[in-house]
Protein backbone atom coordinates (compact mmCIF):
# COMPACT_ATOMS: atom_id res chain seq x y z
CA UNK A 1 0.00 0.00 0.00
CA UNK A 2 1.47 3.56 -1.05
CA UNK A 3 0.48 6.66 1.04
CA UNK A 4 1.23 10.34 -0.06
CA UNK A 5 0.76 13.55 1.55
CA UNK A 6 -0.67 16.87 0.03
CA UNK A 7 2.46 19.30 0.00
CA UNK A 8 -0.30 22.13 1.06
CA UNK A 9 -3.31 21.15 2.88
CA UNK A 10 -1.08 17.66 4.38
CA UNK A 11 -4.16 15.61 3.46
CA UNK A 12 -2.80 11.73 2.68
CA UNK A 13 -4.21 9.71 0.19
CA UNK A 14 -3.84 6.07 -1.04
CA UNK A 15 -1.94 6.33 -4.47
CA UNK A 16 -1.74 3.51 -7.07
CA UNK A 17 1.59 2.95 -9.07
CA UNK A 18 -0.40 3.55 -12.42
CA UNK A 19 -1.45 7.09 -10.93
CA UNK A 20 1.99 8.26 -10.31
CA UNK A 21 3.46 6.96 -13.51
CA UNK A 22 0.52 8.45 -15.44
CA UNK A 23 2.46 12.47 -15.17
CA UNK A 24 5.50 11.60 -13.52
CA UNK A 25 4.43 10.73 -10.09
CA UNK A 26 2.19 14.91 -10.88
CA UNK A 27 -0.94 14.18 -8.89
CA UNK A 28 -3.79 16.73 -7.72
CA UNK A 29 -5.23 16.98 -4.27
CA UNK A 30 -8.66 15.79 -4.03
CA UNK A 31 -9.21 18.34 -0.99
CA UNK A 32 -7.86 21.21 -2.21
CA UNK A 33 -7.20 20.74 -5.67
CA UNK A 34 -3.11 21.41 -5.03
CA UNK A 35 -0.93 20.34 -8.03
CA UNK A 36 2.06 17.88 -6.39
CA UNK A 37 3.92 15.30 -6.62
CA UNK A 38 3.43 12.38 -5.06
CA UNK A 39 6.98 11.00 -5.03
CA UNK A 40 8.36 13.94 -2.03
CA UNK A 41 6.16 12.40 0.66
CA UNK A 42 5.38 8.81 -0.58
CA UNK A 43 5.28 6.36 2.33
CA UNK A 44 5.16 2.17 1.10
CA UNK A 45 4.22 0.04 3.61
CA UNK A 46 5.99 -3.05 4.12
CA UNK A 47 3.25 -5.53 3.39
CA UNK A 48 3.33 -5.33 -0.59
CA UNK A 49 5.67 -4.46 -3.23
CA UNK A 50 4.51 -1.34 -5.21
CA UNK A 51 7.46 0.15 -4.43
CA UNK A 52 9.68 -1.94 -6.69
CA UNK A 53 7.31 -1.73 -9.35
CA UNK A 54 7.24 1.76 -9.17
CA UNK A 55 10.87 2.28 -9.41
CA UNK A 56 10.79 -0.65 -12.40
CA UNK A 57 8.24 1.07 -13.89
CA UNK A 58 10.36 4.53 -13.76
CA UNK A 59 13.64 2.65 -15.04
CA UNK A 60 11.89 1.74 -18.10
CA UNK A 61 10.35 4.79 -19.12
CA UNK A 62 14.14 6.76 -18.68
CA UNK A 63 15.21 3.70 -20.89
CA UNK A 64 12.61 4.92 -23.48
CA UNK A 65 13.32 8.64 -23.41
CA UNK A 66 17.21 7.71 -23.63
CA UNK A 67 16.32 5.56 -26.92
CA UNK A 68 14.78 8.43 -29.19
CA UNK A 69 10.98 7.20 -28.46
CA UNK A 70 8.31 9.57 -28.50
CA UNK A 71 6.64 10.15 -25.06
CA UNK A 72 3.00 9.10 -24.65
CA UNK A 73 0.06 11.42 -23.80
CA UNK A 74 0.87 10.96 -20.35
CA UNK A 75 3.92 11.56 -19.57
CA UNK A 76 3.72 15.30 -20.59
CA UNK A 77 5.08 17.63 -18.43
CA UNK A 78 2.55 19.46 -16.26
CA UNK A 79 2.58 22.45 -17.15
CA UNK A 80 1.75 21.36 -21.01
CA UNK A 81 -1.33 19.64 -19.97
CA UNK A 82 -4.43 20.87 -18.92
CA UNK A 83 -5.54 20.50 -15.54
CA UNK A 84 -8.07 17.82 -16.50
CA UNK A 85 -5.14 15.69 -17.68
CA UNK A 86 -3.71 15.03 -14.15
CA UNK A 87 -4.47 12.40 -12.56
CA UNK A 88 -7.06 13.02 -8.94
CA UNK A 89 -6.18 10.77 -6.15
CA UNK A 90 -9.49 11.30 -3.55
CA UNK A 91 -8.89 8.08 -1.61
CA UNK A 92 -7.70 9.91 1.97
CA UNK A 93 -6.82 8.15 3.91
CA UNK A 94 -5.89 10.29 7.08
CA UNK A 95 -7.32 14.10 7.82
CA UNK A 96 -8.92 15.53 10.84
CA UNK A 97 -12.30 16.91 11.54
CA UNK A 98 -11.00 20.39 11.74
CA UNK A 99 -8.63 20.24 8.91
CA UNK A 100 -11.33 19.43 6.53
CA UNK A 101 -13.79 22.13 7.56
CA UNK A 102 -11.31 24.94 7.51
CA UNK A 103 -10.17 26.55 3.94
CA UNK A 104 -6.61 25.26 2.58
CA UNK A 105 -5.45 28.74 2.37
CA UNK A 106 -6.18 29.65 5.72
CA UNK A 107 -5.28 26.30 7.08
CA UNK A 108 -1.82 26.41 9.06
CA UNK A 109 0.92 22.77 9.05
CA UNK A 110 0.73 21.16 11.61
CA UNK A 111 3.92 20.87 13.72
CA UNK A 112 4.00 17.60 16.39
CA UNK A 113 3.73 18.61 19.64
CA UNK A 114 6.56 18.50 21.47
CA UNK A 115 6.93 17.41 25.03
CA UNK A 116 9.32 19.21 27.43
CA UNK A 117 11.68 17.11 29.08
CA UNK A 118 10.36 17.29 33.11
CA UNK A 119 13.11 16.75 35.33
CA UNK A 120 11.96 15.89 38.60
CA UNK A 121 13.99 17.30 41.94
CA UNK A 122 14.79 14.46 44.20
CA UNK A 123 12.32 14.49 47.42
CA UNK A 124 14.36 15.66 50.38
CA UNK A 125 15.68 12.99 53.02
CA UNK A 126 13.27 13.25 56.01
CA UNK A 127 14.38 15.31 59.07
CA UNK A 128 15.61 13.79 62.08
CA UNK A 129 12.81 13.72 65.18
CA UNK A 130 13.64 15.64 68.17
CA UNK A 131 13.98 13.20 70.19
CA UNK A 132 16.87 11.42 68.27
CA UNK A 133 18.62 15.04 67.69
CA UNK A 134 18.14 14.94 71.58
CA UNK A 135 19.89 11.74 72.36
CA UNK A 136 22.90 12.41 69.86
CA UNK A 137 23.22 15.42 71.52
CA UNK A 138 23.07 13.96 74.85
CA UNK A 139 25.66 11.02 73.89
CA UNK A 140 28.19 13.44 72.69
CA UNK A 141 27.62 15.54 76.01
CA UNK A 142 28.40 12.37 78.09
CA UNK A 143 31.74 10.95 75.39
CA UNK A 144 32.95 14.73 76.21
CA UNK A 145 32.54 14.19 80.05
CA UNK A 146 34.09 10.52 79.98
CA UNK A 147 37.23 11.88 77.89
CA UNK A 148 37.62 14.68 79.88
CA UNK A 149 37.87 12.67 83.13
CA UNK A 150 39.92 9.84 81.82
CA UNK A 151 42.09 12.92 80.74
CA UNK A 152 41.57 15.37 83.56
CA UNK A 153 45.49 15.15 84.70
CA UNK A 154 46.93 16.14 81.23
CA UNK A 155 44.06 18.62 80.51
CA UNK A 156 45.30 20.24 83.89
CA UNK A 157 48.63 20.00 83.35
CA UNK A 158 48.39 21.34 79.61
CA UNK A 159 46.09 24.39 80.41
CA UNK A 160 47.25 24.98 84.23
CA UNK A 161 44.03 27.66 84.61
CA UNK A 162 42.02 24.79 84.44
CA UNK A 163 43.14 22.83 87.43
CA UNK A 164 41.32 24.34 90.08
CA UNK A 165 38.36 23.95 87.73
CA UNK A 166 38.71 20.46 87.46
CA UNK A 167 39.61 19.90 91.17
CA UNK A 168 36.94 21.40 92.62
CA UNK A 169 34.80 19.29 90.05
CA UNK A 170 36.78 16.03 91.60
CA UNK A 171 35.54 16.76 94.80
CA UNK A 172 32.15 16.90 94.54
CA UNK A 173 32.64 13.66 92.64
CA UNK A 174 34.86 12.28 95.07
CA UNK A 175 37.78 11.91 92.75
CA UNK A 176 41.32 13.74 92.58
CA UNK A 177 43.31 15.92 89.54
CA UNK A 178 46.67 13.88 90.09
CA UNK A 179 49.82 15.71 88.68
CA UNK A 180 51.78 14.26 85.51
CA UNK A 181 55.18 13.69 86.61
CA UNK A 182 58.38 12.13 84.92
CA UNK A 183 61.39 12.08 87.17
CA UNK A 184 63.74 12.21 84.22
CA UNK A 185 62.77 15.53 83.79
CA UNK A 186 64.39 16.37 86.98
CA UNK A 187 68.08 17.09 87.65
CA UNK A 188 70.10 17.09 90.78
CA UNK A 189 72.82 19.91 91.45
CA UNK A 190 75.10 21.08 93.48
CA UNK A 191 74.69 18.08 96.29
CA UNK A 192 76.79 18.15 98.88
CA UNK A 193 77.02 15.98 102.82
CA UNK A 194 79.35 17.61 104.95
CA UNK A 195 79.59 16.72 108.89
CA UNK A 196 78.03 19.07 111.26
CA UNK A 197 80.50 20.79 113.18
CA UNK A 198 81.23 19.91 116.58
CA UNK A 199 78.32 17.59 116.20
CA UNK A 200 79.67 14.11 114.81
CA UNK A 201 76.10 12.18 114.89
CA UNK A 202 74.97 15.08 112.54
CA UNK A 203 75.10 15.70 109.23
CA UNK A 204 74.03 18.36 106.71
CA UNK A 205 72.89 17.82 102.78
CA UNK A 206 72.57 20.67 100.90
CA UNK A 207 71.32 20.14 96.84
CA UNK A 208 69.31 22.09 94.06
CA UNK A 209 66.57 20.43 92.01
CA UNK A 210 65.78 21.75 88.79
CA UNK A 211 62.82 20.81 86.96
CA UNK A 212 63.64 20.92 83.29
CA UNK A 213 60.04 19.56 81.81
CA UNK A 214 58.20 22.10 80.09
CA UNK A 215 55.40 21.32 82.58
CA UNK A 216 54.85 21.87 86.21
CA UNK A 217 55.50 19.15 88.29
CA UNK A 218 54.70 17.59 91.84
CA UNK A 219 57.80 17.60 94.57
CA UNK A 220 59.62 14.55 93.79
CA UNK A 221 61.02 11.79 96.90
CA UNK A 222 64.57 11.76 97.68
CA UNK A 223 66.60 8.73 98.49
CA UNK A 224 69.34 8.98 100.45
CA UNK A 225 71.69 6.06 100.35
CA UNK A 226 74.49 5.97 102.73
CA UNK A 227 77.55 4.13 101.94
CA UNK A 228 81.01 2.79 103.99
CA UNK A 229 84.54 2.76 103.48
CA UNK A 230 83.92 -0.50 101.14
CA UNK A 231 80.98 1.11 98.90
CA UNK A 232 78.99 -0.91 100.35
CA UNK A 233 75.37 1.06 101.44
CA UNK A 234 75.57 1.34 105.39
CA UNK A 235 71.95 3.42 105.60
CA UNK A 236 68.95 4.30 103.14
CA UNK A 237 66.64 6.49 104.13
CA UNK A 238 63.59 7.98 101.98
CA UNK A 239 63.36 11.89 102.05
CA UNK A 240 59.62 13.22 101.40
CA UNK A 241 58.55 16.57 100.47
CA UNK A 242 57.30 17.48 103.76
CA UNK A 243 60.99 16.45 104.80
CA UNK A 244 62.96 19.21 102.84
CA UNK A 245 60.28 21.63 102.20
CA UNK A 246 59.35 21.88 106.40
CA UNK A 247 55.91 21.97 105.35
CA UNK A 248 53.24 19.60 103.63
CA UNK A 249 52.39 21.34 99.88
CA UNK A 250 49.18 22.64 99.32
CA UNK A 251 47.53 19.93 97.07
CA UNK A 252 48.06 22.25 94.06
CA UNK A 253 51.04 23.35 94.56
CA UNK A 254 54.72 21.95 92.64
CA UNK A 255 57.28 22.87 90.92
CA UNK A 256 56.57 25.43 87.86
CA UNK A 257 58.15 24.73 84.47
CA UNK A 258 61.79 25.02 84.70
CA UNK A 259 62.48 26.33 88.08
CA UNK A 260 65.25 25.29 90.53
CA UNK A 261 64.91 24.30 94.58
CA UNK A 262 67.72 24.83 96.69
CA UNK A 263 67.19 22.51 99.74
CA UNK A 264 69.10 22.03 103.17
CA UNK A 265 68.50 19.93 106.06
CA UNK A 266 70.05 18.14 109.03
CA UNK A 267 70.23 14.20 109.47
CA UNK A 268 71.22 12.30 112.29
CA UNK A 269 73.33 8.92 111.81
CA UNK A 270 74.20 7.19 115.49
CA UNK A 271 76.63 4.72 115.09
CA UNK A 272 77.13 5.39 111.37
CA UNK A 273 80.71 6.48 110.09
CA UNK A 274 79.17 7.81 106.75
CA UNK A 275 82.33 8.34 103.83
CA UNK A 276 79.87 8.91 100.52
CA UNK A 277 76.52 8.75 99.52
CA UNK A 278 73.98 8.60 97.02
CA UNK A 279 71.19 10.76 95.81
CA UNK A 280 68.43 9.75 93.83
CA UNK A 281 64.75 11.22 92.58
CA UNK A 282 61.47 9.78 91.99
CA UNK A 283 57.92 9.38 92.24
CA UNK A 284 56.55 6.63 94.39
Amino acid sequence: MLITTCTHCLARFRVTPQQLNLRQGQVRCGSCQTVFSGFEALERFPDDDTGTRILAARAAAAAGGAHGEALPSGAAPIADLPDEGVPEVADEVARTPAAAAEPAAERPRVQPPVSPLIFEEPAPPPRPSRAWVFGCALMAVLLVVQLAYAFRSELAQAYPVSRPFLESVCASAGCSVPWVNDAARLKLEDSELLEVPGRPQEIALGARIRNLAPVSQEFPHIELTLTDLSGQAAARRILRPVDYLGRAPAPSEAMSAGSELAIQLRLETPRIKATGYELQLFYP
